[in-house]
């Protein structure tokens, strides 16, 4: 999106940004972040980047845990979950070094970057085109408990077949037997307009979607697939869409997990 600070200063004058938030990987391929004052961005930024503790992402013991992250401007959003006016960046993560910042060889994008890099240097070849389909589900109710006595977890959403019984809330009828979601229409196809706000909100940061469907599982199973894309760039679309996904459903007061089998079938 941006290619120099100049440019990302005078985006947020004009669009009245207040914060730029960063976001990171931990050791988990979940996203964390970090956020500045719009105004605080400049030219050291690129230069010196913003410290962290990398000991909490699991990268280092406590005592070599001083890391630094160096924002990518070409992946600059504005965040549509945030109530502040909010820029978001990914980027990558420096070792601090007496000749200078050297990339973290262990952190996951740094990783991605080299094995593109000896892929083209190794004449495997000049790209690697990946096209992942992201299925998940979208519950109404997940709870659980990992106690010294107990372990327990409680997962359901209203089209599932086991609530086509249901008597003490209203029920409509319009449930899904097991593996007879493929495809399936509305009614049955409870999350087929949130599904398409997630896609629009996908292709306005930069995510290219093919389609979107119920799946075959059943209760509360769905995929969005996306176009070919490289694999840095494809890694990168990924953590985009699973924070796209999550919090879309959050704002409908729904949960998304994209855990395998979440259900016995």
């Amino acid at each position: 999106m941006f290619s120099t600070v100049n440019e990302v200063q005078e985006y947020c004058v004009i669009n009245k940004i207040k914060m730029i938030d960063f976001k990171m990987i931990d050791i988990n391929g979940r996203w964390r972040h970090l956020t500045i004052p719009a105004e605080r961005l400049n030219e050291d930024t690129m230069k010196y980047g913003i410290g962290f503790d990398g000991s909490n992402y699991g990268y280092a013991t406590v005592e070599k845990s001083d890391m630094i992250f160096i924002p990518d401007f070409t992946s600059a959003h504005i965040d549509p979950f945030v109530d502040i006016p909010t820029l978001s960046m990914i980027g990558n993560v420096f070792v601090l070094h007496p000749d200078g910042n050297k990339p973290f060889n262990q952190y996951p994008r740094n990783v991605a970057l080299r094995a593109e890099e000896y892929l083209r240097e190794s004449k495997i070849a000049d790209s690697m085109i990946i096209g992942p389909e992201f299925e998940f589900h979208v519950l109404d109710h997940i709870s659980y408990e990992c106690k010294p006595n107990k372990v327990a977890f409680e997962m359901d959403t209203s089209q599932a077949e086991w609530n086509s019984g249901n008597n003490e809330n209203r029920n409509l009828g319009y449930t899904v037997p097991l593996k007879s979601g493929y495809h399936i229409t509305a009614p049955h196809d409870i999350t087929y307009g949130l599904r398409s706000r997630m896609c629009l909100l996908l292709e306005d940061w930069g995510v290219e979607v093919k389609y979107h469907h119920h799946e075959v599982g059943g209760p509360g199973q769905v995929e969005i697939e996306v176009e070919l894309g490289e694999l840095t760039e494809m890694a990168d679309k990924t953590m985009i869409i699973k924070y796209v996904v999550k919090n879309s459903a959050i704002a409908e007061n729904k949960t998304a997990t994209f855990m395998p089998k979440p259900f016995f079938a």
